[in-house]
């Protein structure tokens, strides 16, 4: 099972990077292509050399001295390979042939090989001429006949002949085509599917569900597309408010026994999207036909006001510290069905405020009168009021912005709230780029089909 898990996760890196390894494939093998097409064809020449004895064996000759004779052609077969790519005999060469190169150019394309147990030695001349080639490997067996006897004295009684002359080779050895595009292209894939995992550990951003869902431990709830207007105040029929639509029927599956009355939508850091996702969900819950309260409880850096274009004299503040009533500061937003209380004037005591037991009665009072209440929270990780109010409220939601919020703060704004027994619904992830193929936004959670098919309202 785990081997199969590693094997989809593999695959999953893979169609998620599949960019970076397509073009880097195509582009490796491009090159090798060009790089085939400017490479000077290289033509090898092969003459084959024969040291053997130099007379027929005498009838009466031992089988140990006929061994002994095969023997030593063999070893001189190895000595005489040496010698064949000697300075001396590249000199001579040059000299019969007059080629324009030096001693050491001509004995880099020379290359002398004995034959295993045998007494032969194999000549091959690489050149970019093939007629040329053949010129000199020829040379160089002839050369290297009239040379050994009178340099090599113990060889007197040994023959050394040319058995296989060279000719004129027809196709070039180098390049090859058709292999260097083969490798071409298993390398360009391993390095391009090398090159996608060294990105995929480097990315330390939110952007996979399936992965998010594995490090967290907890649900995805569904992806909120990113769009040109992110809020739904206006046009119903935009891609958010399909996928907001589908994050709402998610939790109303969650909610199966009315249980939750009231959840905080908090993320790790500032600019994740919450407010945005917090109004989003308000609104499609009011739509469905539920009495819904939008609560900012963000009293450092309120936006719902902002949001609903509503004043912000009096709101949440003042309840808490007794100079409003409640009911006072609830405000119609302009959607039937929702309403809203902004946060109000900034006090220096805000974690003071909400960890009250005026904020305990507001949030029971308010619970017992709306179907839902939906409070729009500060960043986790950057103060404690969210992690005071996730203790107070029914669930938590949790949002990531994609490619932005990072793993670990996710990690570690699930752990704080863990810690104070926070029930979390689960995930969203905000300004996902996802695939518009189906015509719509899915990550469900529980059976794909089942939320598909599920009613909305």
């Amino acid at each position: 099972m785990e081997d199969q898990l590693e094997i989809v996760q593999f695959l999953k890196i893979i169609a998620k990077r599949k960019g970076i390894v397509i073009i880097g494939t195509v582009l490796c093998v491009l090159l090798a292509m060009i790089a085939t097409m400017y490479m000077t064809p290289q033509y090898n020449a092969t003459a084959k050399i024969l040291v053997a004895q130099a007379q027929a064996p005498i009838n009466n000759q031992s089988s140990s001295e006929s061994y002994q004779s095969v023997l030593l052609g063999q070893q001189l077969a190895k000595t005489f390979s040496e010698i064949m790519v000697s300075r001396t005999l590249a000199e001579r060469v040059i000299a019969r042939l007059e080629l324009p190169l030096l001693p050491d150019d001509l004995m880099k394309k020379v290359k002398a090989q004995p034959i295993r147990d045998t007494q032969l030695i194999v000549l091959k001349v690489t050149d970019t001429n093939p007629k040329r080639a053949k010129d000199i490997a020829n040379m160089y067996a002839e050369e290297f006949i009239d040379f050994i006897p009178s340099t090599v004295p113990t060889t007197s009684q040994m023959k050394v002949s040319a058995i296989e002359l060279a000719v004129v080779p027809l196709k070039p050895v180098t390049p090859k085509p058709l292999l260097n595009t083969i490798l071409a292209f298993v390398i360009g894939l391993s390095m391009s599917i090398g090159f996608a995992f060294v990105l995929e550990k480097l990315d330390v951003t939110v952007k996979e569900s399936d992965m998010l869902e594995q490090l967290l431990g907890i649900t995805s709830l569904g992806l909120v597309s990113k769009s040109q207007q992110p809020l739904l105040l206006g046009d119903n029929n935009t891609d958010t408010s399909e996928s907001m639509r589908r994050i709402r029927t998610n939790l109303q599956y969650l909610n199966f026994d009315q249980s939750i009355r009231s959840f905080a939508v908090a993320s790790p850091e500032t600019g994740d999207g919450k407010t945005t996702v917090a109004s989003n969900l308000a609104i499609v819950f009011a739509q469905a036909g539920q009495n819904v309260l939008l609560v900012d409880c963000d009293l450092r850096r309120p936006s719902i006001s902002q949001v609903f274009h509503l004043p912000d004299a009096r709101g949440l503040s003042n309840v808490l510290i007794g100079a409003a009533d409640a009911d006072s500061v609830v405000l119609a937003s302009g959607v039937d069905g929702l309403s809203v209380i902004t946060s109000g004037p900034i006090p220096p005591n805000p974690a003071d405020l909400l960890n009250s037991e005026r904020m305990d009665d507001l949030l029971a009072k308010f619970e017992g009168r709306f179907d839902i209440v939906i409070l729009d929270c500060p960043p986790v990780l950057a103060l404690s009021d969210t992690v005071i109010l996730a203790s107070k409220a029914d669930a938590v939601l949790m949002v990531s912005s994609f490619g932005k919020s990072k793993k670990a703060d996710m990690l570690a704004a699930r752990n704080a709230l863990a810690k104070v027994g926070a029930r979390i619904l689960g995930f969203v992830i905000n300004g996902a780029r996802t695939s518009k193929q189906n015509g719509y936004y899915n990550q469900p959670y529980t059976s794909r089909q089942a939320l598909r098919d599920a009613p909305l309202n």
